[in-house]
């Protein structure tokens, strides 16, 4: 059955690009035939889908998203457990925890796995590569900074003992060894970049900046009591 181009809303072209711009996984377009609102899924699953009216359609790539964001969340946390890291999986997200017990929560959306501060976390098909990443935001893996801080600190003179998540460097050159625990966490003020923080709580620097992080620990082992 073939369906005026009258049927089709003049505002339809915006409407479109909301929509694909709402769902960038998918091909969408209007038709001259029925169905008029089409769908094809761009990564080459094959999936189509189609319907008569653009809330219909919107409605159908939703209920996709919904199912893809259900099953790669269920993924994530198979994932996350195998590491170590605790996973109550919810419908529509994870609550896991800190290397000190505080609740943080995993969500999905329009095929993006998203930190509760709203940071992107990555796509839903990169499952290992955020378990990863997540672990580390938790502290319950030593970072590759934290271990690059670790060999920098070794290269100055000074005993370095490794445990993960946390590194503690002592200064024994005469009298009462100094020890400092540094961890790499996330910093929530700052849109969650990961920082350097002493075992006091306190941060030290951006973890790029591992020289920053050296002269400030230098300091701390060094400055009198």
């Amino acid at each position: 059955m073939t369906h005026s181009k009258a049927l089709i809303p003049e505002d339809s072209e915006g409407r479109l690009a909301a929509l694909r711009a709402e769902f960038p996984a998918w091909t969408i377009e209007c038709a001259d035939t029925s169905p008029l609102y089409r769908a094809v899924r761009s990564s080459g699953e094959g999936e189509r889908l189609g319907a008569g009216s653009y809330s219909a359609l919107r409605r159908l790539l939703y209920e996709a998203d919904t199912a893809d964001c259900e099953r790669a969340l269920l993924a994530l946390s198979k994932e996350l457990r195998a590491r170590g890291a605790s996973a109550i999986r919810h419908s529509a997200s994870i609550v896991t925890r800190t290397r000190t017990g505080t609740a943080r929560t995993v969500g999905a959306s329009r095929r993006r796995f998203i930190w509760d501060s709203g940071l992107d976390l990555g796509p839903l098909d990169a499952v290992d590569e955020v378990a990863v990443k997540i672990v580390r935001l938790l502290g319950l893996g030593l970072h590759p900074q934290l271990a690059a801080l670790a060999r920098r600190m070794g290269v100055r003179g000074y005993r370095v003992d490794i445990g993960a998540p946390e590194i503690t460097v002592t200064a024994d050159g005469g009298g009462t060894p100094r020890a400092v625990r540094i961890t790499c966490e996330a910093r929530p003020t700052d849109e969650d970049r990961d920082w350097f923080w002493t075992h006091w709580g306190d941060p030290i620097a951006e973890a790029m900046d591992i020289t920053g992080a050296e002269v400030v620990l230098v300091g701390l082992l060094t400055a009198r009591r």
